[in-house]
């Protein structure tokens, strides 16, 4: 099992190529139905969004947990609509060699120049290599058969350290014919985003730190992204150590200062969603990263790198935070659970829904005056909801042990609630999503697809 912790690339086509020759092209695709999609036989890693005006792109790191010398190659998703999907397996290979610096393809960019010609810059990591990290470049005609331009390479600068160098993300500079790369690497001991500038898409110029993570630590900052939406810039990047949450920033201007939001938690969604990047389409913002397979496919075991593809769908409110929406498909029954179901009374014997149905709940906890529920799959796991404690939690535990227990994941409600909303409960298959009040808690539950989903009043 890999447990490499990699990042996430955005990728570009050029419109003119010369020399070199073309990847292998892509197949047609494989058509996928499903809110958490997957190849069968291997795993998402950190996704690189691009919309192009017509569908969204996702490129992500493939990981094949094979016994290959070389690891993840670029795959690619396309979808309307996060809900069907074609996937066309390994448009940008790995090279599987030990001593090649592309031994394995970390996370960049997809992009499209003005011309409409698409980009890809990429990490290229070896650890048998000094420095072990550079960003790379390819070009394609559609998006899905590259050629590689090696020539264009390059390292840290002197100022970073080069084996943390990685996770290029790349944009049309606001009012500007110039292109921003933004960079996860370090300097001084800590983590920061190191931003370049390029007017050709060939040759990149260090114009210094852009962001210093300031979470009083020295957590390397991976998979930034940075997006204007509703007036505002945001700046979004997850922390590799410590909480491993998707964290952001927002500012007035592209340049900055990127701030949080004064008393008010910094992220969405808990550590069970991790790489998530920021990406707009049609006049609406979307969340996009991962939801991790667990050890040994195991509940009693930790969570591991890559999984399925996970999103949220993000509004602003008032204050100008961000807030994760359920986004819930008009096609798919949406049942609501009544709050004066007798089955949710205190000491009532919960509401019961097979292991093997997925679909989508609401439940008005309000409307019930239930301050805590359980969510339960069986005698050791449990999501419990506690609107006076302000927290939506994950435990793989018995019940009784909950209050003694450390959560496997957990996510802190907003003190200040602008409009009541229900707690949405998504399950499909393995993976459970609850949202309540504009924050989101995911999760992959191995015991969902052999137990009932039981939800009981805990107060």
């Amino acid at each position: 099992m890999r447990k490499t912790w990699f990042w996430a690339l955005p990728l570009v086509a050029g419109s003119l190529l010369a020399g070199g020759l073309w990847l292998k092209e892509a197949s047609t695709g494989e058509r996928i139905v499903s809110r958490f999609p997957r190849n069968s036989e291997t795993f998402v890693g950190d996704p690189m969004p691009y919309f192009d005006g017509k569908k969204m792109a996702i490129y992500y790191l493939e990981d094949h947990r094979d016994a290959a010398i070389g690891f993840h190659p670029f795959s690619l998703l396309t979808t309307e609509n996060f809900r069907e999907y074609n996937h066309f397996s390994e448009v940008l290979p790995y090279v599987n060699e030990v001593r090649d610096p592309e031994r394995a393809l970390g996370t960049g960019t997809v992009m499209q120049d003005q011309a409409g010609g698409y980009h890809c810059f990429y990490t290229a990591h070896n650890g048998e290599l000094s420095p072990k990290e550079r960003i790379m470049h390819a070009v394609s005609r559609d998006g899905k058969t590259w050629q590689k331009l090696p020539e264009d390479t390059f390292f840290a600068s002197g100022d970073y350290e080069g084996d943390d160098f990685r996770d290029p993300f790349v944009m049309q500079a606001p009012e500007s014919d110039e292109y921003w790369m933004l960079l996860t690497t370090r300097q001084k001991g800590t983590g920061v985003i190191a931003k370049y500038v390029s007017r050709d898409l060939k040759n990149w110029e260090d114009q210094g730190v852009f962001f210093v993570n300031d979470f009083g630590n020295d957590s390397n900052l991976e998979c930034p992204s940075l997006v204007n939406f509703e007036d505002r810039w945001y700046l979004a990047f997850s922390d590799q150590w410590d909480k491993r949450v998707v964290h952001y920033r927002v500012a007035k201007k592209a340049t900055g200062p990127f701030e949080p939001l004064a008393e008010e938690v910094d992220h969405v969604d808990g550590a069970g969603f991790y790489a998530g990047r920021l990406v707009t389409m049609k006049e609406q913002l979307y969340l996009v990263g991962w939801i991790p397979t667990k050890e040994r496919s195991d509940d009693n075991f930790a969570y591991n790198w890559a999984g399925n593809l996970a999103w949220h769908r993000l509004k602003v409110n008032g204050a100008a935070n961000l807030v994760a929406c359920p986004d819930l498909d008009s096609t798919n029954e949406v049942e609501t659970l009544k709050a004066g179901d007798a089955r949710l009374a205190t000491n009532g014997a919960g509401i019961t829904i097979p292991a093997e149905k997925s679909g989508s709940y609401e439940l008005d906890l309000v409307a019930g005056g239930i301050e805590k529920l359980i969510i339960s799959f069986g005698k050791s796991n449990h999501l419990v909801v506690d609107r006076k404690a302000g927290r939506m939690a994950y435990y793989n535990t018995f019940e009784d042990q909950i209050a003694d227990s450390k959560a496997i994941t957990e996510m802190f409600l907003p003190q200040i609630i602008e409009q009541e909303s229900p707690l949405t409960i998504v399950k499909e298959g393995e993976i459970i999503q609850l949202y309540y009040q504009g924050r989101a808690l995911s999760n992959r539950i191995y015991a969902a697809k052999t137990q009932p989903l039981v939800i009981r009043r805990n107060n």
